[in-house]
């Protein structure tokens, strides 16, 4: 699987935004808080503490939308997929 980090603030803003097809998984580093505005399709966003434990997981989030959780260190992005994350 294809693991992309973005650890800039650009390329966390920008997350998975412009892109039509990304096969693989986008790590936001630092990250707590996404969000799906102006995005076309849905995502599937995982939150992850500093010691790799998964916090949360939100399957097939619509555009428009934000989640936060206060507790993650990194954000697992990926486009909406019923597939396992690893």
């Amino acid at each position: 699987m294809n693991v992309e980090i973005a650890c800039t603030l650009r390329a966390r803003l920008l997350g998975l935004y412009g892109r039509d097809a990304f096969d693989g998984v986008l790590m936001l580093v630092p990250c707590n808080d996404v969000h799906t505005f102006v995005m076309r399709q849905a995502i599937d966003v995982a939150f992850v503490a500093a010691d790799g434990a998964v916090l949360e997981v939100h399957r097939d989030v619509p555009p428009n939308r934000r989640l936060r959780n206060g507790h993650a260190a990194a954000t697992l992005e990926r486009f909406a997929s019923d597939e396992p994350w690893f």
